[in-house]
Parts: structure tokens; C-alpha cells; sequence
């Protein structure tokens, strides 16, 4: 009599095991989240300061501070986008009878 079967559970095991070890290392969709918002904060506050400086005289280098302007008008944009969109993926499922 053969027996293999225990051999396989094993390696589920090992699999299961693995997969919850990479469920450590990733972040939670909060987190993600929080992250870009943060992101987009730091944008705008680049871009206030070369606005700061563009008053009072100090700029050194236009191209720079168009680049960083520019950059906090997009990733605004895009959240405002996102957040556009988990309204409506919100209103939607609110909208679905159970």
C-alpha cells in the first residue's frame, strides 16, 4: 500500500505559509492611501515654496518651478479623480438591492 497523499498536504502547507508571510509585507489599502495623500502634500508644498520665492525675487531657476507646479496641478487632479471614483463605487453599491 502507497501512501503520497500526506506528501501534498505538505506542500500546501509550505504555500499557505509562504502566502501569508507576503500578506505581512504588504500594505493596507489605508495605508496606500494615506501615502498618497501624502505624496500630493509634499507636491503642494513644493510648489508653494518656488511660488514663495517666484514673490519674492529669490527664484534661480523658472523651468524648475513650473515643473513643480505643474506636477502638484496633475497629482491633484488625479486625486481628485480617485476620489470621484470611490464616490461612485460607493453610491453604486449603496444603490445594489441585496
Amino acid at each position: 500500500m502507497k501512501i503520497n497523499g500526506i506528501q501534498a498536504n505538505g506542500d500546501q502547507f509550505r504555500l499557505l505559509k509562504q502566502a501569508s508571510e507576503a500578506e505581512k509585507d504588504t500594505k493596507s489599502f489605508t495605508e496606500m492611501l494615506n501615502d498618497a495623500v501624502e505624496q500630493v502634500n509634499e507636491m503642494q508644498k513644493e510648489a508653494d515654496s518656488f511660488a514663495v520665492k517666484a514673490a519674492a525675487g529669490d527664484l534661480e531657476d523658472v523651468h524648475q518651478a513650473v515643473v513643480a507646479m505643474e506636477k502638484a496641478v496633475l497629482a491633484l487632479e488625479f486625486a481628485v479623480q480617485v476620489r470621484n471614483k470611490a464616490i461612485e463605487a460607493y453610491q453604486e453599491l449603496m444603490r445594489t438591492q441585496m
